[in-house]
């Protein structure tokens, strides 16, 4: 209620003083003025204070832009009370003026989004430089330069600045339609209110300039600025809570949001082929450049977000099925690459073989050296295993300190061999194993075969190994047995 008698007061006051000296740009009621601008930069600040990390930027943004019109009524102020014979301060107050457009480009035209690649940031703030440094040019020119001499210029610099005022002032209400969440639709309620009656007020501003400006010219300023401290300073209309787009809608706006940047760099090309026809051809150029590496720099970083999405889909589901400690395959991934691997022996006419795989004594070894000894040594046998196999071969854990191979096209000699082979690899490891009669850790390994002619379950052939498997411990361990040579 403060800030309301706040601007009421200042407001009463800048048309009081304007009206008893009779002239809109008097010293005391461009303070008054001055006033009322900071009271409106002061709300934006402390709004963007009180707001969460991502949104903000925007009001930062917003606050910049106030500034800039601060600024600008802080160089007028100096030109009245200095004096401009060399006309410095009215070029720096028109640097003021264009660079006004920079903040609200960027807080129209941005996505605010964590994961855009930082070139697009690096390309709309180079564009938005460039259509402040065009809007400086222009100005300049058609004001003060050769072009000055003639009525219309005055006209088509009005008429350019409508239409990037009102321009700037739709992209806003624009975004508050496609906004989804609350703190967004306020920041674009307060950003459009301010642009959208700064525009109104910029255009009848502008052109009673032209005929000489009465002493209440000077209170129109004041209106979008006290309307602007209003708004981010009182709470929320309840049609902003209430107002929720689709889905649909809300990335329309979004994607449309950048093409206005495009088009002002555009407009304002064409207006500057009036002075300079390379610079206006090349301004274009530039637009359409700017917005086609801005597209491919956004579609590029899709494709590695859509990239990284599928290969972590695929390391997701290697894990399902992969054993936590070894990162071989569980017993879940077995059993369906067991009966998928007996499935094509049979149609093929080929041998599928398969190995039963027992550390000798572990038990005594993790008793005496503990299960973080123990977990180093599965994880050794583990990947001594997998060194010995094919592409098309498997290994996973069964269980404790039992593992499981599956050969495919491997008669029961070719499985023998194999066997054999990974007994050494793992003997050749040389893990110090006292409780053991071998001093070391060794492997007894049970094999069974599914030959062509006969179809076996998983289960079954599960079984055959692990009889050998029973049979080579109470031959000795640290050797392979096969079930065949066991009935």
């Amino acid at each position: 209620m403060r800030v309301v008698w706040l601007l009421l007061s200042l407001l009463v006051a800048h048309l009081v003083l304007a009206n008893r000296s009779g002239h809109a740009e008097d010293v005391w009621p461009q303070l008054t003025m001055l006033a009322v601008q900071g009271t409106a930069l002061w709300a934006v600040f402390m709004r963007y204070k009180r707001s969460p990390t991502l949104i903000r930027l925007p009001w930062l943004l917003l606050a910049l832009a106030v500034l800039m019109q601060v600024l600008w009524g802080s160089t007028n102020l100096l030109t009245t009370v200095l004096g401009d014979k060399g006309g410095y301060l009215s070029a720096l107050a028109t640097v003021f003026s264009s660079l006004y457009v920079i903040p609200c480009i960027f807080m129209v035209s941005r996505s605010f989004v964590r994961n855009e690649p930082r070139a697009v940031a690096v390309l709309d703030l180079g564009m938005s430089c460039v259509v402040a440094g065009l809007l400086y040019e222009f100005f300049t020119q058609m004001l003060s330069g050769p072009l000055a001499k003639d009525p219309s210029s005055i006209y088509i610099v009005l008429y350019q600045a409508d239409a990037i005022d009102f321009s700037l002032a739709i992209m806003a209400i624009l975004r508050l339609l496609g906004a989804r969440s609350f703190r967004w639709r306020f920041f674009y309620y307060a950003a459009s209110s301010y642009l959208l009656v700064n525009a109104i007020v910029a255009t009848v501003y502008n052109r009673v300039e032209l005929h000489g400006l009465p002493w209440w010219a000077g209170s129109l300023i004041d209106i979008p600025h006290a309307l602007l401290a209003l708004v981010a300073t009182r709470q929320p209309p309840r049609w902003l809570r209430a107002y929720r787009p689709s889905l649909v809608v809300s990335q329309t706006i979004a994607s449309f949001a950048p093409i206005i940047l495009s088009m002002m760099v555009v407009v304002l090309g064409v207006s500057m082929t009036r002075i300079s026809f390379v610079l206006g051809l090349s301004t274009a150029c530039a637009s359409v450049l700017f917005y086609g590496l801005r597209v491919a720099f956004i579609q590029s970083r899709h494709m590695d977000m859509q990239r990284a999405g599928d290969l972590s889909a695929l390391r997701l589901e290697q894990q399902v099925g992969r054993d936590p400690l070894t990162g071989i395959a569980n017993r879940a991934t077995l059993d369906t690459r067991l009966r998928e691997a007996l499935q094509e022996g049979q149609r093929t006419g080929q041998c599928c073989s398969l190995l039963m795989i027992d550390i000798d004594f572990f038990k005594q070894y993790n008793d005496s050296l503990g299960h973080v000894a123990g977990d180093a040594c599965l994880v050794s046998v583990a990947a001594a295993l997998s060194s010995q196999l094919r592409a098309c071969d498997l290994v996973a854990r069964y269980g404790g300190e039992e593992f499981v191979v599956v050969l495919m096209d491997a008669s029961a000699e070719r499985a023998v061999e194999a066997g054999r082979r990974m007994a050494g690899v793992i003997e050749r490891l040389d893990i110090p194993h006292r409780c053991s009669p071998y001093e070391r850790i060794t492997v007894s390994i049970g094999i069974s075969t599914q030959t062509p002619d006969i179809l076996m379950d998983p289960v079954f052939l599960l079984e055959e190994a692990d009889r050998a498997l029973y049979l080579a411990k109470n031959n000795g361990r640290d050797r392979v047995e096969v079930a065949d040579e066991v009935r």
